[in-house]
């Protein structure tokens, strides 16, 4: 169930970030624009950053299922839950901090999110690719996947959001059918 779980909620995560989040993101450059946006749709920039959140937690439970179906590092877990804890920080700071705050800490959240979390679950996915018994075909794509993974974290490190957005499409764009393909492949 974990797979799958974390395959919905991260569609669902993706949907909102590209439907309702988008707006009040870097990928606008005014920053007073977006702290409009987030005036006017503060309920909505709420639970699409809660929406997050729990994708988040499917990630986590999703890499522990992941962990133990292929015996993997338990180095992996440890790794994700430091991502999680970088991700559900930036997003407590967007969420709290609504369009009043978000000049000031809008920085440092999409730092948190982007390089640090998102860098974190990277490098624990990849970890547990290396302990996945997998064909060639199957490690290119999850190579692929994963560097989509690390251009994210490096957009999002150097503040480049042209990199972070095309990235942020990829990596989801396969690793929601990946989740899936998890579940089948080891049930």
């Amino acid at each position: 169930m974990a797979p799958l779980a974390c395959a919905a909620a991260n569609l669902a995560a993706v949907i909102v970030l590209a439907l309702v989040l988008a707006p009040g993101t870097p990928v606008v450059a005014d920053i007073a624009e977006r702290e409009r946006y987030i005036r006017e749709h503060l309920v909505a920039w709420r639970l699409g950053w809660a929406t997050w959140m729990v994708a988040a937690a499917t990630l986590i439970w999703c890499y522990a299922w992941w962990r133990r179906r292929v015996g993997g590092p338990h180095l992996a877990l440890v790794i994700a839950l430091v991502g999680i804890v970088a991700d559900w920080s930036a997003e407590t700071l967007l969420i709290v901090s609504g369009a009043d705050g978000y000049a000031a800490t809008a920085p440092l959240a999409f730092f948190l999110t982007g390089a640090i979390a998102n860098g974190a679950y990277t490098a624990a996915g990849i970890l547990l690719t290396v302990a996945t018994p997998l064909t060639s075909r199957s490690r290119a794509y999850a190579a692929l996947m994963w560097s989509a993974g690390v251009s994210l974290s490096f957009g999002a490190l150097f503040n480049i959001t042209l990199i972070t957005a095309l990235a942020t499409a990829e990596l989801f764009a396969l690793f929601i059918p990946w989740c899936v393909w998890l579940r089948r492949r080891l049930p």
